[in-house]
C-alpha cells in the first residue's frame, strides 16, 4: 500500500529548549491508515483568537528553530506508473549533511523498481511552491537490503541520491544514539486534523510542512517484546511515540497503561504539558530530531502508525476509531543509530555530532500497522 504521511497538529508541540518554545505551537505528523491526517491541538495555543488551527503547526519560510532553519524538510511525490502528473503518492524526507543524500522509509521508496519509475522531491516549499525540485530515478535509490515490506523488523529506511546536491539548505547530520526518553521535533509534509476529533486527516492544508514535538517512550523491540507482535526487529531498532491529550491524561497514555499490563515493563509520561504531536498520512519518511545542546539530529524516521488501543484496553485509550491520528494513537519510527554504518556505506562518511560549527564554514509488523505513505487526492 502506498499512502502519503500528513503532518496533524496534535496536542504536543515543541520540546524544551527550543527556540521558539515560547509559542509553542504543535502539530501531529501521521503514518498511512486509510483517512490517515494530522491532528491539531484542543488548547488555545493560538493567542490571536484562541483557537487552534492547523495552520498554527506550519513551518514557514524563514522560521527557525534553535537557530535552524529546517528547508531540508523534503517531500517526495511518485506514483508506480512513472509519473506524478495525476498527483501520485506523497512521503516526506530528510535532506543530510552535505546536500547530496535525502533519508526516508523503505516503504516510500520501495517502487523503484517499477519500469519508468520516478520521484519528485522538493525542498524549501512554502505554500506549495518549492525552493528547488528534481527528478530521481531508479538507479539513484538504495533501500534497505532487509526491507521486505513487513513493518517492525528495523528495516523500513531508505536514502535517495540527489542528482545535484542542494546547496545553501540545511542538511542534517545522525544521531548515533539511542534516544529513548528525549524529546524530539518531528517534521513532514502529511495530513492534518486536530487531535481531538473523530473526523479523519486530511489534505486541507497541503503545500506546507508541519511541526509537532513528542517523546520517545520505548523501543520498538520493547514495544513488540510486549505484545509478541510479528516485527522482530532483526535488522535495526525503532522508536514508538503515543500521543497524549492535555485532558484526561491518564486514559490517553497508551504507552504508560500497555507497559501496566505487562508488569511495568516500560513507562511513559502523560505528556510535555504542551500539545504533542503524531505522525499521519503523507509523514512517512520524514524526520524525528534531537537538540543536542549544539544542533538538531535526525533521530529517527517515520515509518508506521497504529490505532493499537481498539478492543486492547478498557476502557478505551483510543480517541476515536475513526481517527487514526487522534489522542491515545501511536506511532513507529525506524532509529537512525542503528543504521549509520549502512547509510554511510551509501553516502560515504557524515560528520560527527559536534563538528557542525566547523564544517558548516564549507557547506553552510507490526502485526496490523500501517504505512503512512498516502496518495494524494
Amino acid at each position: 500500500m502506498k499512502h502519503r504521511i500528513a503532518l496533524v497538529a496534535a496536542a504536543v508541540l515543541l520540546a524544551a529548549g527550543a527556540a521558539q518554545a515560547q509559542n509553542a505551537r504543535q502539530t501531529q505528523i501521521g503514518y498511512y491508515n486509510p483517512g490517515d491526517e494530522f491532528r491539531t491541538p484542543n488548547t488555545g495555543n493560538n493567542p490571536a483568537d484562541g483557537t487552534p488551527s492547523v495552520q498554527d503547526w506550519r513551518v514557514t519560510q524563514g522560521m527557525m528553530f534553535n537557530g535552524v532553519n529546517f528547508d531540508g524538510n523534503v517531500r517526495l511525490r511518485f506514483d508506480d506508473d512513472g509519473s506524478v502528473a495525476d498527483g501520485g503518492f506523497v512521503c516526506s524526507g530528510t535532506l543530510l549533511w552535505g546536500g547530496q543524500y535525502v533519508l526516508t522509509a523503505a516503504h516510500c521508496a520501495d517502487g523503484n523498481t517499477a519500469p519508468g519509475f520516478v520521484m519528485e522531491i522538493s525542498s524549501g516549499i512554502y505554500g506549495n511552491v518549492a525552493a528547488t525540485t528534481q527528478s530521481i530515478q531508479a538507479a539513484n535509490v538504495y533501500v534497505h537490503p532487509g526491507w521486505t515490506g513487513g513493518l517492525g523488523t528495523g528495516a523500513d529506511i531508505a536514502v535517495i541520491k540527489l542528482t545535484t546536491p542542494i546547496l545553501g539548505t540545511t542538511g542534517f547530520k545522525l544521531s548515533t544514539t539511542n534516544d529513548v526518553g528525549k524529546t524530539m521535533l518531528i517534521m513532514g509534509h502529511g495530513t492534518t486534523q486536530l487531535g481531538n476529533v473523530a473526523s479523519a486527516t486530511n489534505w486541507n492544508d497541503y503545500g506546507w510542512a508541519h511541526y509537532g514535538w513528542n517523546v520517545a517512550d520505548v523501543t520498538d523491540k520493547a514495544f513488540n517484546d510486549a505484545w509478541d507482535n510479528t516485527g522482530d526487529n532483526t535488522y535495526g531498532e525503532g522508536y514508538v511515540f503515543d500521543y497524549d491529550a492535555l485532558t484526561n491524561a491518564a486514559t490517553h497514555n497508551t504507552i504508560q497503561r500497555l507497559g501496566d499490563l505487562r508488569g511495568g515493563i516500560f513507562s511513559s509520561n502523560e505528556g510535555l504539558g504542551i500539545p504533542e504531536a503524531i505522525t499521519a498520512g503523507g509523514d512517512s519518511g520524514g524526520g524525528d530530531f534531537v537538540w543536542n545542546g549544539s544542533e538538531w539530529l535526525l533521530s529517527g524516521v517515520h515509518s508506521w502508525g497504529w490505532q493499537f488501543c481498539g478492543g486492547r484496553i478498557s476502557p478505551t485509550c483510543d480517541l476515536t476509531t475513526r481517527n487514526g491520528s487522534s489522542w491515545g494513537d501511536i506511532s513507529g519510527s525506524t532509529a537512525v543509530f542503528s543504521h549509520v554504518q549502512w547509510i554511510q556505506s551509501i553516502t560515504g562518511p557524515i560528520p560527527e555530532p559536534g563538528t557542525y560549527a566547523l564544517m558548516a564554514l564549507g557547506l553552510m509488523g507490526v502485526g496490523a500497522v500501517a504505512r503512512r505513505r498516502q496518495r494524494q487526492a
